[in-house]
């Protein structure tokens, strides 16, 4: 068995490739990537963190983070006041 990977436009050469590998008789197997465009690999990897911190439950509400940077600045105003 001889694995071929190729790489195409999905939308405009799929359907055609699909075709000529029916009329072959040929078994295949579509795979589908991850569509990310031109977002740097750096970036790519930040919201893939980014989503495992969601997943895994690595999160506070807006609301919290609020509530907690308000005490900040209210503690840090009484310490400062002039």
């Amino acid at each position: 068995m001889t694995t071929i990977t190729v790489e195409i436009q999905k939308e405009t050469d799929l359907p055609a490739l699909q075709a000529v590998l029916n009329n072959m008789g040929l078994k295949y197997q579509v795979e589908e990537d991850d569509d990310w465009g031109d977002i740097p690999e750096a970036a790519i990897e930040g919201i893939k963190a980014g989503l495992a911190d969601i997943e895994a439950g690595r999160t506070h509400t807006h609301e919290y983070v609020m509530a907690e940077m308000s005490k900040k600045i209210e503690q840090f105003r009484k310490n400062n006041a002039r």
